[in-house]
């Protein structure tokens, strides 16, 4: 599978593509177009980002951290987030299932 052939970047809302759903872990890639918003929400398990193109800005605790291309960023359990893209971007989000 090709992510950045097949995700679409949509200006309506968040592009996303699952890329693996198993009993054990679930990878979903997501497209966001620039100024583009992820809205505060929460993860029920620890995930990993992996930015694939672009770059995103994280939001978590009053705290913002850029993460660029090939860049990496963890995300703990329950704690409000949110995502916004500084240019076309996307990325993996890997959750391992409880």
């Amino acid at each position: 599978m090709d992510i950045l052939e097949s995700l679409s970047f949509n200006s309506g809302k968040p592009g996303t593509l699952t890329v693996r759903n198993s009993n054990k872990q679930l990878i979903i890639a997501i497209g966001l177009t620039k100024g583009q918003v992820l809205k505060k929400h929460i993860s029920a398990t620890p995930a990993m980002i992996v930015v694939l193109k672009g770059a995103i800005l994280f939001e978590m605790k009053g705290t913002t951290s850029a993460i660029r291309e090939f860049q990496t960023f963890d995300i703990p359990a329950t704690v409000p987030h949110e995502v916004r893209g500084l240019e076309e971007s996307a990325f993996l989000l890997i959750n391992d299932k409880a």
